[in-house]
C-alpha cells in the first residue's frame, strides 16, 4: 500500500508544522480538524480534510484510517489558560485518540506516533497527565508499531506567559529554580517526522537550551516587559493574579501549570531554535 499519513490535530501549532514537512516530502496526507477555521488552515497542505469531533467516536470519524498507513496524532485539548471552551481533557486527549486507534485496528495502519506530554507517567494525580497516560497504555497494548513522543512543552504553549507579560505581570511559581528546555514546535515537528518509519517506543524531547523558570521570566521581561511576580507554591487562589480568566473548568489547567513550572521538565536536547529566538520572533502587537 502507498504510504499515506493521517495527521490528527492538524490545525494546531504543531500539526501545521508537521503538515508542512510532510508536504515537502511529497507524502499524501489526510488531515483531521475540528472546525471550519481549522480546515482553512490546513488547506495549503492537503485537499484530504476531515472536519469532525473525534471524541464523538464512530459516528464522527468512522473509516478515517481507511487507506492510511501511518498516523501522527497531535490531537489534544488546548492547555492555554485563556481558552475556556471545548470538551474535557478526557474527551479529547483520551477518547478522541482512542477512537482513532480503534479505527486503525480495523484497517491496515502500520504505525502510530502519539504526541503525549512529559510527566504522563509521573504526575498522574493531575487530570492532564492521567488522560495522556491512559491512552499511552492502550497504544502500547494495541499491537501496532508505535512511538510515544513526550515533549517537555513547546514554545507556542508558553504564549500565555507572553500575553501576561504584555498585560504587565509575569507570574513565577516559587523561587523559579525549576529547569526546563521547552522546544519550538518547528523543531518538535522535525523530530516527529523523522520517526515516521521507525523509532523507539518512547522518547522525551526538549529544545537545545536548558533554563530555569526565573531565567525564562527574565527573558520575557527583557523582550516584552512586565513585572515578575513570585507566587508561593501553596497559593491556591490563582484568581488573585488572573481574575479575568478563572472559571469552574480552569482547575485542571491551573493545577498542571503549577506542577510543571515548579518541577524540572527536561528532555533530550533537540533542534536549534531557542526560547529567546522565539520571543524575538513574536509580533507583540498581535498578542491580546
Amino acid at each position: 500500500m502507498e504510504k499515506r499519513v493521517l495527521v490528527a490535530g492538524a490545525s494546531g501549532a504543531l500539526g501545521l508544522e508537521i503538515l508542512q514537512l510532510l508536504k515537502e516530502q511529497e507524502l499524501p496526507v489526510r488531515a483531521l480538524v475540528f472546525s471550519e477555521d481549522g480546515a482553512s488552515k490546513v488547506a495549503p497542505y492537503t485537499t484530504d480534510v476531515w472536519r469532525a469531533d473525534a471524541s464523538k467516536g464512530e459516528e464522527a470519524i468512522g473509516g478515517i484510517t481507511r487507506g492510511i498507513t501511518h498516523i501522527i496524532s497531535a490531537l489534544g485539548k488546548s492547555v492555554s489558560l485563556f481558552t475556556t471552551k471545548g470538551s474535557s481533557f478526557e474527551d479529547i486527549d483520551f477518547k478522541g485518540n482512542q477512537y482513532i486507534l480503534e479505527d486503525a485496528l480495523g484497517n491496515e495502519v502500520q504505525r502510530f506516533i502519539y504526541i503525549s506530554i512529559k510527566g504522563a507517567d509521573t504526575a498522574t494525580e493531575y487530570e492532564i497527565a492521567k488522560v495522556h497516560k491512559m491512552f499511552e497504555d492502550n497504544l502500547r497494548t494495541s499491537g501496532l508499531d508505535y512511538t510515544i513522543v513526550r515533549p517537555v512543552g513547546f514554545f507556542s504553549g508558553l504564549n500565555d506567559l507572553a500575553i501576561m507579560a504584555k498585560r504587565g505581570i509575569i507570574p513565577m511559581v516559587g523561587d523559579g529554580h525549576a529547569r526546563t528546555n521547552s522546544i519550538h514546535q518547528k523543531d518538535l515537528a522535525e523530530k516527529v517526522v523523522s520517526l515516521l518509519d521507525d523509532g523507539p517506543n518512547l522518547i522525551e524531547v526538549g529544545g537545545p537550551k536548558i533554563h530555569t523558570r526565573k531565567e525564562m521570566a527574565e527573558m520575557l521581561q527583557e523582550v516584552i516587559g512586565g513585572k515578575i511576580v513570585s507566587v508561593p507554591e501553596k497559593l491556591a487562589d490563582w484568581g488573585m493574579i488572573l481574575p479575568e480568566i478563572i472559571s469552574s473548568n480552569m482547575a485542571d489547567k491551573l493545577d498542571y501549570f503549577k506542577h510543571i513550572t515548579s518541577h524540572d521538565m527536561i528532555g533530550e536536547k533537540t533542534g536549534k531554535i531557542t526560547f529567546r529566538d522565539y520571543l524575538q520572533s513574536l509580533d507583540i502587537n498581535k498578542l491580546p
